[in-house]
């Protein structure tokens, strides 16, 4: 136990996290993020930007931690502050080219149904490295919803308020409900994690899935009723079909067994138990596996030949990752559990721990393959959190993270977030809304300064917008000569071009109002050219951009 009083304690944390921040901000060049890098984030202001609102959350944590036992209602505490920090995040545009590719796949289903997206899976649905699990899931909710993105967002952040909830049941069982709670705590102060939840991406559900099999498979090993076998094995399937980078994690579950089976009485019902749930998900795994067989084996060629070479020019450094985009008190109470646990020899401890080993021994570079394995991140940070005595200190711990985590994401990330190109997309398809025609027309331009393809733009525009979008131009689907061979944007030029953006048959709309998507800026003259289309001199653009990202979206809009 550290050993210090209320006061001596409240006072430590203050300074360190004041400290360590101002360090951060300091030396913000050494934050390699692809995406929300301090050096960026910031732009012309400076650490007063942040101040007042750090020190908000300072008071406003002692006051929590002196008035309020969070730990003694879990759950719901646990539930309100996870989806009241996402809520304000649904503003931000789709900031990964990513969303387009699963757009794509999802809005196959809503348009031709569950039978024709099984099918088509990896011929006429393009589907690169991806997994199906979390695209039928979008899917589903697209043909429900209406192709709403609020939708879609809805089922995003309920994903991570169960997230967060089963880390806080996976600590509590290995442990004590109050390290669950503090677990399920601290991912709620991931500002990366945080801003990837409204997106139409998979990371946050291979999360999901994830802490789920780990879970349901520890529960039913311990248990003895049936329903929790076909349970955990039902998960773990699940857990194998929503992303490649799931299975080395998941091929960690033999050695969970292991540490439970050697510290329980019943070793023999244990090793029956998870032998059964192994065997039996591996089983069905591999029948589905079977059955397309060929798509499987394409996407593994993938990963070997263009995506496992390529990881080593696309890495961000530890630094970055686990200090500036998840929290420096995070990483420190991490590193300490891992002192605090040898000297109590914690085998429960060693769960966890493999988790971070994995980490290491794949050397991810990226914090979004990582966002898979944050969950264990947070129990070894509220293992280090439980080593504080007084209870107060240890809440006001926690509040600290999250609320300085939140003062970062709303007062540098996400302003910053709704400067990048990313945010015409999303304001060019609000604004076609409010116009009376059904069809769009959508024309593209090549970028300028970026190697990927400017037609991943077009369902990014079709998830803001009701209209129906028309794209007559060809896409490609392969590979430019130019192109680097491990290019990160190579997807973008290898999506087959949707039946539902053709030119409808047995319709000859009047095909305004034209959509230009380019990198630069259009010549309002000159856009007559790009297609026959009827003039007009009605146009608005949407033009803003960061001056960070090559990649550029801008979007000129012709009535």
């Amino acid at each position: 136990m550290i050993r210090l009083g209320k006061l001596e304690g409240i006072l430590l944390i203050s300074f360190l996290l004041f400290f360590s921040f101002s360090l951060l901000y300091i030396f913000r060049s050494f934050d390699n993020n692809t995406l929300v890098s301090w050096k960026w984030i910031f732009g012309d202001r400076g650490f007063s930007a942040i101040l007042p609102f750090l020190l908000l959350g300072t008071a406003f944590s002692l006051v929590i931690s002196r008035q309020i036992p969070l730990e003694k209602y879990p759950a719901p505490v646990l539930a309100v502050i996870a989806g009241t920090s996402v809520l304000p995040l649904w503003s931000e545009p789709e900031l990964l080219l990513d969303s387009g590719r699963y757009f794509l796949q999802a809005k196959s289903l809503s348009e031709y149904g569950s039978i024709y997206f099984i099918r088509e899976w990896g011929q006429a649905i393009s589907s690169w490295t991806d997994m199906p699990l979390v695209p039928f899931l979008y899917g589903l909710i697209l043909k429900s919803g209406n192709e709403s993105r609020t939708a879609i967002q809805l089922f995003n952040t309920i994903i991570f308020i169960l997230t967060v909830f089963l880390t806080y049941k996976t600590g509590a069982g290995l442990w004590n409900r109050e390290l669950g709670f503090y677990a399920g705590l601290l991912l709620a102060g991931m500002p990366y994690l945080l801003i990837q939840v409204p997106q139409m991406l998979v990371d946050v559900h291979a999360m999901f899935f994830h802490i789920l099999a780990v879970y349901c498979f520890v529960q039913a090993i311990r248990s003895r009723d049936h329903f929790s076998l076909f349970l955990s094995t039902l998960t773990l399937v699940l857990a194998v079909f929503v992303k490649f980078s799931t299975w080395p994690m998941l091929a960690l579950l033999p050695v969970t067994g292991f540490i439970i089976y050697l510290q329980d009485d019943r070793q023999q019902t244990i090793l029956k138990r998870a032998a059964f749930i192994l065997l039996s998900a591996a089983l069905i795994a591999i029948i589905i596996l079977v059955f397309k067989f060929p798509v499987f084996y394409q996407q593994i060629q993938i990963l070997l030949t263009y995506q496992r070479p390529a990881l080593t020019l696309w890495g961000e450094g530890t630094i970055s990752s686990f200090l500036f985009q998840c929290h420096p008190f995070i990483a420190i109470l991490a590193l300490y559990s891992i002192f605090r646990a040898c000297q109590l020899r914690d085998k429960p401890f060693l769960i966890v721990a493999l988790y971070l080993l994995l980490i290491v021994f794949l050397q991810i570079q990226r914090i979004r393959y990582m966002i898979p394995l944050l969950p264990f991140i947070a129990m070894m940070a509220a293992y280090g959190i439980v080593a504080f005595r007084e209870t107060q200190v240890r809440r006001f711990c926690g509040c600290m993270i999250v609320s300085s985590s939140l003062a970062i994401l709303y007062v540098v990330y996400l302003p910053f977030l709704h400067t990048t190109s990313m945010m015409n997309i999303k304001m060019a398809g609000e604004a076609l809304n409010n116009l009376d025609d059904e069809f769009i027309n959508v024309t593209v331009l090549p970028q300028e300064n970026s190697e990927g393809s400017t037609f991943i733009a077009i369902p990014l525009l079709d998830l803001f917008t009701e209209k129906q979008i028309l794209s007559r131009q060809s896409w490609p689907h392969t590979k430019p000569d130019h192109l680097s061979a491990h290019s990160p944007l190579l997807f973008t030029w290898m999506q087959n071009k949707p039946s539902y953006y053709e030119l409808p048959k047995d319709q000859n709309p009047v095909l305004r109002p034209l959509i230009v998507i380019s990198s630069g800026n259009v010549s309002d003259e000159a856009y007559r050219h790009l297609l026959d289309t009827i003039p007009s001199t009605d146009f608005s653009h949407f033009t803003r951009h960061s001056g960070v990202f090559r990649y550029r979206t801008m979007v000129s809009v012709y009535n």
